[in-house]
């Protein structure tokens, strides 16, 4: 059996993303006798996280890739405490925190922390959303108050303006690492007439698509 072990992480690989990865996974995910083992945390909306939680397809450079290897998650080895590391963070504490905020994480598992954190230590805990604005006062009877003073309503055509910039960075560095190997690809000497005519046929694809962007 072909094992391709991938070692994934937030700050390494943006949960398969962008780099190398999505050449090692478009190469080893159609074939069943190939094993990805993802190690650390993938968050919702990645590619990543699409594999690990079941896809059968997945589209990678445009190309719909069937998921046909063994896929293993190992959780022990993620970047980032889990509830128990955090709890004990927190405890390790002399003098206590007089509140706490929740800025990273999914919704739901901050919402779970938030009570586990009050129940057990007694301990404050706002989970900020988009935009607001807190104000911490000087201690009152051992205890902090912390107030909203503001909050920015989030605008939906921002937020596109945001996402679609985002979105041109990623293409931008997709494409540089697709010129990468390409090359590699057609500068090999096995490499069959037919293999080099489909890397031709999709890049026409791809130029079509770009064009049609551009002049829309």
């Amino acid at each position: 059996m072909k094992i391709v072990p991938q070692v994934l992480s937030s700050q390494q690989v943006g949960m398969c993303e962008v780099g190398r990865i999505k050449h090692h996974l478009k190469h080893n995910l159609w074939n069943p006798k190939s094993t990805i083992l993802f190690v650390g945390y993938q968050a919702p909306g990645t590619l990543g996280y699409s594999i690990v939680n079941g896809a059968k397809k997945v589209k990678i450079f445009g190309e719909e890739i069937a998921v046909n290897a063994r896929i293993e998650y190992i959780e022990g080895y993620s970047g980032h405490a889990d509830q128990e590391g955090l709890m004990n963070f927190i405890y390790s504490f002399i003098n206590k925190p007089k509140h706490i905020f929740l800025v990273h994480g999914e919704a739901e598992a901050q919402k779970v922390l938030e009570e586990k954190i009050q129940k057990d230590t007694g301990i404050g805990v706002t989970i900020p959303e988009f935009g607001e604005t807190y104000e911490i006062n000087a201690i009152e009877e051992n205890e902090e108050k912390i107030k909203m003073t503001h909050k920015i309503e989030r605008k939906i055509a921002n937020s596109i303006r945001h996402e679609v910039i985002e979105r041109l960075e990623k293409l931008k560095e997709e494409i540089k690492d697709m010129d990468t190997y390409v090359r590699q690809d057609i500068d090999d000497e096995k490499l069959k007439d037919e293999d080099i005519f489909r890397i031709n046929e999709k890049i026409k694809d791809l130029e079509k698509q770009i064009i049609n962007v551009i002049d829309g």
